[in-house]
């Protein structure tokens, strides 16, 4: 007579068919994809749209319970756009002051800040923004007389 060996059996072989597991799995795959689409959007336009030069306003600091700030305007195709900045660089910059910066012609939300140029208090920005950077604005290199 032939015995069958001792086998331990796993207790937990149904725990991926409970519905709540299920549905923890599909919304992590929500996410993850709301998160990719996101992404790829954004690089689609990016790559494709025309840029528009424009002004960024440094309005004032923002802090949530996660993060700090600064809370940035600027205009674009005639219209105010707000968001909130959080990389170290904006972190560094001081309330009220101005950098130049662009957006992109086919989703006016999406911008990047050009930390480097400070733009005066006398500039004002046409509605459609710059094409190009202003010569008054583009860095000057030294000169040596």
């Amino acid at each position: 007579m032939l015995r069958k060996p001792n086998m331990i059996e796993p207790t937990n072989y149904k725990d991926w068919a409970s519905p709540n597991t299920k549905w923890a799995i599909g919304l992590l795959f929500l996410f993850v994809f709301a998160v990719f689409g996101y992404n790829l959007y954004k690089s689609y336009v990016e790559s494709t749209s025309d840029i528009r030069y424009t002004i960024i306003n440094f309005n004032e600091r923002y802090t949530d319970s996660k993060r700090v700030g600064m809370k940035v305007s600027y205009l674009a195709e005639g219209k105010n756009q707000y968001d909130n900045c959080f990389s170290n660089k904006c972190k560094r910059i001081k309330t009220g002051e101005r950098r130049l910066g662009y957006y992109f012609v086919n989703d006016p939300r999406l911008y990047q800040i050009i930390y480097d140029t400070i733009v005066p208090d006398s500039v004002v920005v046409p509605n459609g923004g710059w094409e190009e950077i202003p010569d008054f604005l583009k860095p000057q290199p030294n000169r040596i007389d």
